[in-house]
């Protein structure tokens, strides 16, 4: 079967609400449907135990820990409970300005502490709420990724497109 766009935003929508059953006229995707109860929940495709930072931790320190771990988003916790969240496009633009100048610039800029240009109060999940709803939001919203917190345990986890497209990969593996 040919992989076209259609195809694909039919495969997706079928991994977050039913089996796959096939097309019908390549219009339209038929889906045997399943009960709400058995939906993909964000604890099932989430990154468990995400890297953080606290807040009194550098941008420099924040840049180079998703440089090397290859991630976008890093929550910003104090004592497990979840206080924020940078992006790598956070940091690209804070620094931006500072490239341009002085290295003393650069430098300050650099050991800001990330509490000066994290997102406070960011938007989260709860670990049993469904994926449609984590990636409904993550559409609307144009994010990345979103921190999932524990009502008990504080933060434990980040969902991320990589982690829905993960999902899907497999998904369409199996079929």
């Amino acid at each position: 079967m040919e992989f076209t766009g259609r195809y694909l935003c039919y495969a997706l929508a079928q991994t977050l609400h039913g089996e796959f059953v096939g097309l019908e006229d390549t219009k339209m995707a038929t889906t045997a449907p399943r009960s709400k109860d058995s939906w993909i929940k964000v604890v099932d495709v989430m990154t468990k135990n995400p890297l953080t930072v606290t807040p009194s931790e550098t941008v420099a320190q924040a840049d180079e820990l998703m440089t090397a771990n290859k991630i976008r988003q890093l929550p910003i916790v104090e004592e497990n409970e979840l206080v924020g969240i940078v992006t790598d496009r956070d940091i690209r633009s804070f620094l931006s300005g500072s490239l341009l100048e002085s290295p003393e610039t650069r430098e300050k800029a650099l050991n800001t502490k990330v509490r000066e240009i994290m997102t406070t109060e960011p938007i989260t999940l709860s670990p049993d709420d469904d994926l449609e709803d984590a990636v409904e939001l993550l559409i609307e919203e144009k994010m990345g990724g979103i921190p999932v917190v524990d009502e008990a345990e504080g933060l434990v986890g980040i969902v991320t497109y990589v982690d829905v497209l993960r999902c899907f990969l497999n998904r369409l593996q199996e079929d």
